[in-house]
């Protein structure tokens, strides 16, 4: 006689495994989402710091520093918002908001802030 019963254990640990395994695989591919999208967005405020700043070199004016970083974002046709540019004497930044394309962090309140992410880029005024 048999004190405890087993069957039906390893249908039950085998979809413990296949739900884990899921969750697994819905991690790595939403945390690679949100690090493809950082990366993409920081390469991109880079650009447009570099772009503004040697527009500012050029002319000296900073509305036409401005106006080089914003052709550069458009011309990206990536899906990015303008949050600040800053021009200086030395130094321009660029800060730009985006969303990372996720399955599930998006649809979770909790984790809406790493959906949603804020980069900047900053580049030199180069001298004569």
């Amino acid at each position: 006689m048999r004190l405890s019963d087993e069957r039906g254990l390893v249908g039950k640990l085998l979809v413990l495994g296949l739900a884990l395994a899921a969750i697994v695989v819905i991690v790595a591919i939403d945390g690679g989402s949100i690090l493809l999208a950082r990366s993409r967005a920081e390469d991109l405020a880079d650009d447009a710091s570099a772009s503004a700043s040697q527009a500012y070199r050029d002319t000296g004016d900073e509305e036409a520093a401005k106006l080089a970083a914003l052709d550069t974002i458009a011309d990206a046709d990536e899906p990015v918002r303008l949050k600040r540019i800053d021009v200086g004497r030395r130094r321009v930044t660029v800060v730009i908001t985006t969303r990372a394309d996720t399955l599930v962090v998006g649809r979770i309140p909790l984790f809406d802030d790493l959906e949603r992410l804020t980069v900047s880029g900053s580049a030199t005024v180069p001298r004569d």
